[in-house]
């Protein structure tokens, strides 16, 4: 693989050509929902510290806690020399000057042979600088029970209205089954869930400007109608209000759930735990909630890689960064995750066996270059990752299921909250 090659040249020569009188640098890592994921990556902490004559602290940091306790690190003047994040979050960080640009890091990336995903790009990006580096690509397909499906004589659904009459058919005769498994509390995966949604009825947070608050229309007042009716049915189940990250995934991999959202993690789960359910699984596009739309669109998201602005060790911080995509490292850790983390190297994709051998992730490549980010229909923004930590939209969820406020009213709470967001 060319690219390979002119990579690992890259690193090699920036591994020489530094000069380091540090004698320790501190990683913050964000739990992967794969131990030997995350143990590799301490590996490779470990090996780059090896080389560079210094100690490396890598530590995993739950999702769940991760940016709490990066708040009480910056707080503290504290803060881990480089760390992982959400790329949702990559702008919001840089705009409250938090991070520093990694320009060279991103761009020895995107030079190697074959590129990188450029729709990746847009969410490292603030004010023309590069302030991430993307880990791997989430892609969210849907999962769908074939075989509770073929119980119903009905098809897959490709629209969210045939789904919901699928789910309301299996949840007739198995009362204690999930219909469908939309997290419901205020877990990162709602905030995620609740966008593909919205996008697939044609709604959209923001306009092409990035800067226009569009949320407030019929096709989201639609889409949280959607959601009410079938949580008021008993499709959409009452637990979803307190399901952490890994709910949906624990429902789907009990057999309680007919379909869900959710990134590979669950597929990669169902591969080393329960064949029966793998074989009786789909990975599906994102229905359509809107005729004039074909498909629903996936969420682009990511890890990324960040530097602290309080570092004074910006230099090391970096090349830890090019260490880390050292491809027979890289390559290690995308196969250990199964298909959770796809790789941001589309030549890296093509010829790996596990995309290219597996027609569970034919349409991944697609995904990758044509998924939708936060910032819908405009770019990232430091406001669009505002409003995602803020968790806007699942607060405005749970006043209209548990407040019993009307979809309308919701979706305008939510506008204004974002509205108001605009003019801090």
């Amino acid at each position: 693989m060319k690219f390979v090659k002119t990579t690992l040249l890259a690193s090699a020569a920036v591994l020489v050509a530094a000069n380091v009188q540090a004698e320790e640098l501190n990683i913050w890592g964000l739990q992967a929902f794969n131990k030997e994921a995350d143990a590799l990556i301490g590996d490779m902490a470990r090996e780059f510290g090896k080389e560079k004559g210094v100690d490396v602290n890598y530590v995993v940091v739950p999702a769940n806690v991760l940016t709490q306790r990066l708040a009480s690190a910056f707080e503290g003047n504290a803060s881990p020399d480089a760390f992982m994040q959400l790329s949702q979050n990559s702008s919001y960080y840089a705009a409250a000057g938090m991070t520093a640009p990694v320009d060279d890091v991103l761009a020895s990336t995107r030079e190697a042979e074959g590129g990188i995903y450029e729709s990746m790009v847009p969410q490292s990006m603030y004010q023309d600088k590069a302030y991430s580096v993307p880990i791997e690509i989430d892609l969210v397909p849907m999962f769908a029970r074939k075989d509770l499906i073929e119980e119903t004589g009905m098809g897959i659904p490709t629209t969210w209205q045939d789904l919901r009459k699928v789910a309301q058919a299996i949840v007739e005769k198995h009362p204690q089954y999930t219909g469908l498994g939309l997290p419901l509390s205020n877990a990162n995966d709602t905030e995620s869930d609740l966008r593909m949604l919205i996008w697939s009825f044609g709604g959209a947070l923001f306009g092409e400007d990035s800067k226009t608050v569009t949320l407030n229309s019929p096709e989201t007042i639609a889409a949280y109608q959607y959601i009410k009716d079938m949580f008021d049915e008993g499709t959409i189940p009452r637990s979803a209000l307190t399901w952490d990250d890994g709910g949906n995934n624990t429902a789907y991999q009990t057999g309680r759930a007919a379909f869900i959202m959710n990134p590979p993690s669950v597929y990669s789960w169902m591969v080393e735990n329960d064949q029966e359910l793998l074989d009786n699984t789909a990975l599906i596009n994102i229905p359509s909630g809107n005729p004039d739309i074909e498909a629903g669109s996936t969420l682009l998201g990511s890890f990324s890689w960040m530097v602290s602005s309080q570092t004074d060790q910006s230099e090391l911080a970096e090349e830890w960064i090019e260490f880390f995509f050292q491809p027979d490292y890289y390559q290690k850790l995308i196969e250990v995750t199964g298909g959770r983390w796809y790789p941001i190297f589309p030549e890296m994709a093509a010829n790996m066996p596990l995309f290219t051998e597996n027609p569970a992730f034919a349409n991944f490549d697609e995904m990758a270059a044509n998924g939708l980010t936060i910032g819908y229909s405009g770019a990232p923004t430091p406001l669009a990752s505002e409003v995602y930590t803020s968790k806007v939209l699942s607060t405005s969820v749970q006043k209209m299921l548990v407040d019993d406020t009307s979809a309308e009213d919701a979706v305008k709470w939510a506008s204004d909250q974002i509205e108001a967001l605009a003019d801090k």
